[in-house]
């Protein structure tokens, strides 16, 4: 098989920073780029941007060669879990190397501090600062400074924290592949603005939900124009106006604390302050300032509240299940039928074929199936209904 490299991605949306690391990957000589990336919910805790396969077919004009689907609610998990679901993923897959963005590129440091987050040492050191009621980001942060003596903010850049989480569930699932940390270039994650003509997927967010479609379509590879614009002039991208507000609140006002300590994510502490805040608020910023925010990162609480919104089950199973084959080119659809030979998990593009595998991919399939149907609600135009048994793969 030709030489493979695998990345883990969100493209919410794509852009040209997204271009810039499958341009690399080319250069370095690898001809089949195989994407996990994230199904109809991201992993800050609320449903993505595009519809799955908008986002996928982007992703192959711009050169990947496959891309699976990482579903809900795997693809909203913590920094850990999404981790280890993107690496079952791509081990399954075949791939040869794994390749990740990074504020630090230095794999050498990454590799280091994942394998001490793996120690009994860390352990310790992260519970006495836990004790202390410290959040946990920064009890780890603590942890790691304490060890290495880093400055901070080489360890709480979000794609560092990633990439730590990456290697890490490479060791955990005992696999041993090319680790590339591709240094980041432009605006930074969470950045508004722009920088050396890259914006982040926040910042093109932010520039939908203020209307400026011309600002941000310099943003974007010249080969995915069309489909951005298509999306745009449909009116099809998720957007978090009051009547998602709305509806969100309604659901947490049906919940008690039992029913939120069921959550993922969610502890005895976390649940009595959701049911108590729900009932007296009107709006989310009512609702953040109502709960533990000092000790609970903000992704988290978003966490829990799209699974209390969408009814997850609290048996939900703890791995990856099954591949879900979102759209292929040519070179991915070669790929695809030989790797699924030696695939240890079921693959499909279809959610039906894959629903009746076992109970487990099932409740999966399910619990993804209710993530874009809300996508899809939740539109500035309200979209079609049950797309993830509708919506074709994605051919190049």
């Amino acid at each position: 098989m030709s030489k493979s490299v695998g990345i883990v991605a969100e493209y919410n949306p794509f852009h040209t920073g997204h271009r810039y690391q499958i341009d690399y990957l080319k250069s370095q000589g690898y001809e089949n780029i195989i994407i996990a990336m994230s199904g109809s919910c991201v992993q800050r805790g609320t449903p993505a941007l595009l519809a799955k396969h908008d986002r996928a077919k982007m992703a192959l004009e711009n050169g990947a060669s496959l891309v699976c689907e990482i579903p809900y609610p795997f693809s909203s998990r913590s920094a850990e879990g999404y981790a280890m679901a993107g690496m079952q993923t791509l081990k399954a897959m075949g791939v040869n190397a794994v390749c990740f963005g990074s504020e630090c590129g230095d794999t050498s440091l990454l590799v280091r501090l994942a394998e001490f987050l793996l120690t009994d040492e860390y352990e310790n050191s992260l519970k006495k600062y836990l004790e202390h009621k410290t959040a946990f980001p920064s009890a780890r942060e603590k942890a790691i400074i304490d060890k290495f003596g880093l400055e901070k903010n080489i360890i709480s850049a979000s794609n560092d924290i990633l990439a730590i989480e990456y290697i890490k569930a490479c060791r955990k699932l005992d696999w041993q592949p090319e680790i590339i940390a591709l240094k980041r270039i432009g605006a930074g994650y969470h950045s508004i603005g722009e920088k050396e003509g890259f914006a982040s997927a926040s910042g093109i967010r932010k520039m939908i939900s203020e209307y400026r479609y011309d600002s941000l379509m310099k943003f974007i590879p010249q080969e995915s124009a069309t489909t951005m614009q298509q999306c745009l002039d449909r009116g099809s991208y998720f957007i978090s106006d009051s009547s998602w507000e709305k509806a969100v609140l309604f659901s947490l006002r049906k919940l008690t604390a039992a029913d939120f300590e069921k959550l993922p994510d969610c502890n005895n502490e976390l649940a009595n302050s959701f049911e108590k805040a729900a009932a007296i608020s009107n709006s989310f910023d009512m609702l953040f300032d109502n709960l533990p925010t000092k000790r609970y990162t903000r992704a988290r609480l978003n966490r829990i509240i799209l699974a209390a919104f969408l009814g997850l089950p609290a048996d939900m199973p703890q791995d990856i299940q099954y591949i879900r084959i979102l759209g292929m080119d040519k070179k991915g659809e070669e790929y695809l039928k030989k790797a699924s030979k030696n695939c240890p998990l079921p693959v499909s593009h279809s959610s039906k074929i894959l629903s009746e595998k076992n109970e487990d991919c099932r409740k999966i399939v399910i619990a993804e199936s209710r993530g874009c149907d809300a996508q899809a609600t939740f539109c500035r135009f309200s979209g079609e209904p049950r797309q993830d048994y509708t919506r074709k793969i994605v051919k190049l």
